[in-house]
C-alpha cells in the first residue's frame, strides 16, 4: 500500500492514513476481503507507532470500512455506496456553513460566489 503521510501537517497522522485508506476502498484500489498490511508492517513502513496505525484502522472498523479477524489482521469490508455518499454529502454540508459564515462577514453576494466557482 503507497500512503504518503506528512510530518508536518496539522491533519494527524492516524487521521492522514485513515483518510488515504478510504480513498483507496471508495476508488476500489482495495479489493473487498482484501487484507491490508499488518500494524506493526504498516508502522515500520511509514515509520509512525503501532498506536497510531491501530488507531487509524480502528476507526475504519467503527465507520464501515474495515473488519477484523482475530489473530488475523484486517480485511476490507463490503461498503455501501450510499452511505458514503451521505458521509461525503455531510462533510461538504459543513464546508458550505464555513462558506457562509465567511461570505457575510465579508459581505460577498452568491453572485461573487457562483462566479468564483465556475473560475
Amino acid at each position: 500500500m503507497n500512503l504518503l503521510i506528512s510530518m508536518h501537517s496539522d491533519i494527524p497522522i492516524y487521521e492522514q492514513i485513515k483518510e488515504q485508506i478510504k480513498k483507496l476502498i471508495i476508488h476500489k484500489k482495495l479489493n473487498i476481503d482484501e487484507q491490508l498490511p499488518s500494524i506493526r508492517m504498516l508502522a515500520k513502513e511509514l515509520q509512525v507507532g503501532i498506536v497510531t496505525v491501530k488507531r487509524a484502522y480502528d476507526d475504519l472498523v467503527s465507520e464501515g470500512y474495515l473488519y477484523s479477524k482475530s489473530a488475523k489482521g484486517y480485511y476490507v469490508l463490503t461498503y455501501n455506496e450510499d452511505t458514503i455518499k451521505k458521509e461525503y454529502l455531510n462533510r461538504i454540508k459543513e464546508h458550505l456553513k464555513i462558506i457562509e459564515s465567511l461570505k457575510e462577514e465579508a459581505n460577498i453576494t452568491d453572485q461573487d460566489i457562483e462566479n468564483f466557482v465556475k473560475e
